[in-house]
């Protein structure tokens, strides 16, 4: 039971974090976007300790989990945002987008979890768990950045 509580916890954590993530490259120009990618990819590259074998193996499964788990949380954003229209909807609607919603929560876990195990055959367990640390430093880190960008704004 605790396993599971555990899980839970992690998985609202990590869906968090990454919808604040999504959203703050959704509001920034493209050339901004890659340099972010390619700061993400040094920092991990260099947290995780990945020779240049591992890398080689690693960034692709990585890359393309992250496009699927982007589209993911854009399809349920869109989910969410479907009633920002106002229009008066009933019941049956909302219990229906609720269930959407959802089930793009529980694909997103499961896409976490086939990464996992792919992460797992290519990597040593112990840089995969500095993986997911990395992770999270480098998403800190990044929203440090942002917000001393945002107090550097004249008039702050």
């Amino acid at each position: 039971m605790m396993v599971n509580s555990m899980k839970t916890t992690l998985f609202v954590s990590l869906i968090l974090l990454f919808c604040a993530q999504l959203q703050a490259q959704k509001q920034m120009d493209p050339k901004m976007i890659e340099m972010i990618k390619s700061k993400k990819v040094a920092f991990i590259t260099e947290q995780v300790g990945l020779t240049s074998q591992e890398g080689e193996k690693f960034w692709p499964v990585y890359n393309q989990l992250e496009k699927e788990r982007y589209a993911l949380m854009d399809k349920r954003k869109d989910l969410e945002e479907s009633t920002d229209d106002k229009t008066v909807k009933n019941d049956e609607y909302y219990r229906k987008l609720a269930n959407e919603i959802i089930s793009m929560h529980i694909k997103e876990a499961k896409l976490i979890e086939e990464g996992n195990a792919k992460f797992l055959s290519i990597l040593p367990a112990e840089k995969v768990v500095k993986l997911y640390r990395s992770e999270r430093k480098f998403r800190s880190y990044l929203m440090h950045e942002m917000r001393k960008k945002d107090d550097d704004k004249p008039g702050k």
